[in-house]
């Protein structure tokens, strides 16, 4: 019948009508439908979200054609194209779908914990949202990019959030402790208190634009009122709200959802008369939002050209200002941003790997962009070459992630691997090394993975994590076997010795200070922080209340930790362990952690000319180099002779700038020329590695003659001293002699007694963690051991186990509105990790 939609019979003379589906309006011709309502109301229903149209005389809700959701709570729309986005607090995401629901889209996926509110900027094209969880207040562009956090600080539980946008204002509801409702720019700038008396639970958030007011409902004081824009003349227009929640302003009406009710309520806006239910039987009503045909009425103010700014450009009352992305600083020409931070904390939290940025105040944590993260433990960098490494004990394997495309990543070493949970890379010689407590070796290979060799393989039980200082050729690590240690050795295996044995349980994280020459370790059974000097004297317990840490940084003035209790990354001061602060919380598994920053990988070794003249591995022995083969062959002949001499000292040169390369901390192994047989110093070593003498020789033979002709030409002058010597003291009558033989050096390595390792630890603390012991059930959402039937007793494993939290046995789950029903927040998902055993 030329209808576009549905054909109905009608009585003669007409014969037919057309119709349209439910809330869609017939258009002039008679014939045509419209492609969706011009105006209508949207609200999210926890399980899906649905839509009354009020183009028509009737109200109908509508179920928009979404796939099943698990607990939709904040709803907006773009009123240019139409699209919906949610928050999904069950999910943690931030969703966005055409309304035909063909095109669903994960817009934020990372670091949300509760986003209780959100709403689309239409004009200037950005979606701003509340974290209740994370206590903050960000921003991004619409598909989710350049991501900033705008309010970080003094926030309790921020909830509803609504913009004006012709005022470059944003206003935002907090039902915490003191409840308030504020006010900021709409790039987070000028931030200001409108209200804070008379407020018990602020949910629902409007602005009426012509009227220019302001209008909250309170769940705790059963209200709706208003004010003007700027918080004053406040009204209560309606009173005996049972439990509200969302609330929008559509014309000369008001509507609002009720928990208790569970009805959708509309009244007048202005004395809250004719107070009506329009749709009701619907529990779990939530946010809603209206969309307007005057909605299209503002004109972006950052223009066609995004205002010159190269990232965000954000709308502010005087016109717009340029913005970065969360951590990044923005250039001194107001425009242009950085590609990213100088300098920023770098830490694994089991599937992701994440930052902060210690260039900006916020201090704030942003998840990185990098895929197929499983169980990521360990993590360094390389900064001339912009690279970022991590092992997966999931995986098996080790990547490279480039840190200015941090989508482009590499698997560098993927064969033989079973738990590597260290990892330290030789920014100067372009070597990686890593720890692997299956097979309980340490292992070195070049940056791309090549030319792989095991350098320490007896004596090991545990080992975990690794630190260096290739410019001195040190290499440090835990272990925690039955007899808990760190230990220390040259960058090639050799030289081995115990620098800490005594008074340890779980030392997890290692790092250097190279500039005071210090070691900080984590003990997670003794819950402390200690640090040393490079020898392992001077030991302080500098952070005695560390509850289980794990990670351990060092930047600056101040060390930082990550802490499986309180799931969180926190600092101290390095020399005093005082000026504690808490940086992030509510990291699940946080791991390890490195601080990243040019300034921390300076120094020279001879490895950085031409890789010492070697064809594979060079391997810095604080006072010369090897050359090493890996222990599997390749396609490249290998040469333990160096191509080159490159001498141990640096030339400076005009522009060097190097704090590492004093000599405060000298030698306390004196290195013996190599035997011309086997190569090997004439040292004895604490538990040599065995590989050492096959593939490893220092010099060429011709400068071995050298050496031993100065050392000839040297006896010979110290010989005619001593003759000197005693013919003056003859002739002086003074003669001096001596029983005692002279002291020497020739083996400083440390062999401890049994007497000098603690015994306090018992059996069942020291049980070792494995990684593979751990398995995640997703359809439990909680962790679980795989090879013990009953639950196991050591704090590593028990601290990753969740445990279903429920309003009986959690306290601190319960909040004043929580006493009510139904609770301000959402339920959430019932889990947590166990902070604690015992």
């Amino acid at each position: 019948g030329g209808c576009s939609h549905l054909c109905l019979l009608a009585p003669l003379p007409k014969g037919h009508t057309c119709a349209c589906q439910t809330g869609i309006k017939l258009l002039e011709d008679g014939q045509t439908c419209a492609i969706g309502p011009t105006n209508s109301l949207i609200f999210a229903h926890r399980v899906d979200i649905r839509q009354i149209s009020l183009d028509v005389p009737y109200i109908v809700d509508v179920v928009l054609p979404l796939p099943p959701l698990k607990n939709a709570i904040a709803v907006d729309v773009d009123r240019k194209t139409g699209e919906i986005y949610w928050t999904d607090t069950a999910e943690d995401v931030i969703q966005r779908a055409t309304p035909d629901g063909k095109h669903i889209e994960n817009i934020i996926v990372d670091g949300l914990e509760t986003a209780d509110g959100i709403v689309v900027d239409s004009t200037g094209r950005k979606i701003y949202w509340t974290d209740a969880g994370r206590n903050s207040i960000e921003v991004a562009e619409l598909d989710g990019s350049n991501r900033k956090v705008l309010v970080w600080s003094g926030l309790e539980s921020p909830r509803a959030i609504a913009l004006h946008y012709h005022h470059g204002l944003m206003y935002w509801s907090d039902w915490g402790k003191n409840a308030r409702i504020e006010q900021s720019d709409m790039d987070g700038d000028n931030r200001l208190t409108l209200i804070s008396d008379r407020l018990g639970w602020p949910n629902g958030l409007a602005i009426d634009r012509p009227a220019g007011r302001l209008y909250w409902n309170d769940g705790q004081r059963n209200t709706i009122e208003s004010s003007d824009l700027s918080g004053q003349d406040r009204r209560i227009v309606v009173i005996n709200v049972p439990h509200p929640y969302g609330l929008v302003i559509v014309g000369t009406h008001m509507y609002w959802t009720d928990w208790q009710t569970y009805a959708l309520h509309r009244a007048d806006k202005i004395n809250g008369t004719d107070n009506t239910i329009i749709r009701g039987n619907l529990e779990g009503l939530m946010d809603i939002r209206s969309v307007q045909q005057v909605d299209n009425v503002a004109e972006n103010a950052c223009g066609r050209n995004n205002g010159g700014c190269s990232h965000l450009c954000l709308r502010a009352p005087s016109g717009y200002t340029c913005a970065c992305s969360t951590g990044i600083v923005l250039r001194q020409d107001g425009q242009t941003c950085n590609k990213s931070p100088s300098t920023y904390l770098l830490f694994a939290t089991r599937n992701t790997l994440a930052r902060v940025s210690l260039d900006t105040p916020e201090l704030w944590d942003v998840t990185l962009p990098i895929s197929d993260v499983h169980n990521a433990i360990a993590v360094d960098f390389h900064w001339r070459n912009q690279k970022i490494y991590y092992t997966d004990t999931f995986l098996d394997i080790i990547r490279s992630v480039d840190m200015l495309n941090l989508t482009s990543t590499e698997t560098i070493i993927s064969a033989n691997l079973t738990t590597p949970g260290g990892l330290a890379v030789d920014w100067i010689a372009d070597n990686i090394y890593w720890t692997d407590a299956g097979p309980k070796v340490i292992e070195v290979a070049r940056l791309d993975g090549s030319s792989r060799k095991i350098i320490v393989r007896d004596g090991l039980d545990e080992p975990r994590a690794l630190a260096m200082f290739p410019r001195k050729g040190y290499l440090y690590w835990t272990d925690w076997g039955d007899t808990p240690k760190i230990e220390r050795s040259f960058l090639d295996g050799s030289f081995r010795r115990r620098v800490i044995e005594t008074d340890l349980g779980f030392p997890n994280g290692l790092v250097l200070d190279y500039t005071a020459q210090q070691i900080y370790w984590a003990d997670a059974l003794r819950d402390r922080i200690e640090t040393s000097d490079l020898h392992g004297r001077n030991r302080i317990q500098l952070v005695p209340e560390a509850v289980h840490p794990f990670g351990v940084a060092q930047y600056g003035d101040h060390i930082y930790w990550t802490d499986w209790y309180r799931k969180s990354v926190e600092r101290a001061d390095k020399r005093t362990g005082k000026n504690r602060i808490v940086i992030r919380t509510d990291l699940d598994g946080v791991m390890e952690i490195r601080a990243v920053a040019a300034g921390r990988q300076k120094g020279w070794s001879p490895c950085a000319v031409h890789n010492g003249g070697c064809t594979h591995l060079c391997l810095f022995r604080q006072t010369s180099y090897v050359c090493a083969c890996p222990d599997i062959p390749d396609d490249k002949p290998c040469s333990a002779e160096p191509s080159i001499i490159v001498p141990n000292k640096k030339i400076p040169g005009p522009d060097d700038d190097d704090e590492y390369d004093d000599d405060r901390d000298e030698p306390d192994i004196l290195i013996t020329p190599p035997n011309t047989r086997t190569g090997q110093s004439n040292e004895n070593v604490y538990d040599k590695n065995p590989d050492d003498g096959n593939t490893t020789h220092e010099f060429p033979s011709h400068v071995f003659t050298i050496t031993m002709v100065l050392c000839m030409l040297a006896v010979v002058v110290i010989t005619i001293i001593i003759i000197l010597y005693f013919w003056c003291a003859r002739q002086k009558k003074y003669l001096y002699a001596t029983g005692q033989s002279v002291l020497t050096f020739s083996n400083p390595n440390y062999n401890a007694s049994s007497s000098d390792v603690g015994t306090n630890i018992s059996q069942a603390d020291k049980r070792p963690f494995l990684w593979k012991r751990l398995k995640y059930d997703k359809s439990q959402e909680r962790v679980f051991n795989v090879h013990e039937d009953t639950q196991t007793t050591s704090p590593e494993v028990v601290s990753l186990i969740r445990t279903v939290v429920t309003p009986n046995n959690s306290a601190d789950a319960t909040t004043p509105e929580r006493i009510a029903t139904p609770p301000p927040t959402p339920p959430q998902r019932l889990d947590s990790i166990s902070l604690k055993a015992g």
